[in-house]
């Protein structure tokens, strides 16, 4: 009984660490993704986001769909 509680609790904690990790990442890439529109706003171009800020074609799309909806 003592052992199968310590796994749950165990398990429980391997979870919530996953959720954070999950939830720090997410931060990140929102983070990225308000940066590129920021860039592109200044008329950065995609070649110039890819050199200079490592960015993911994904992450590049999210950025340009987010400033087509800002400019319309």
């Amino acid at each position: 009984m003592e052992g199968d509680r310590k796994e749950l609790l165990k398990s429980m904690c391997n979870l919530s660490q996953g959720i954070k990790e999950q939830g720090i990442e997410q931060g990140r890439r929102e983070e990225r993704i308000s940066t590129l529109v920021t860039f592109f706003k200044n008329d950065g171009t995609v070649a110039a986001a890819k050199q200079m800020l490592n960015s993911s074609d994904e992450d590049i799309k999210i950025a340009k769909e987010r400033l087509s909806m800002i400019e319309e």
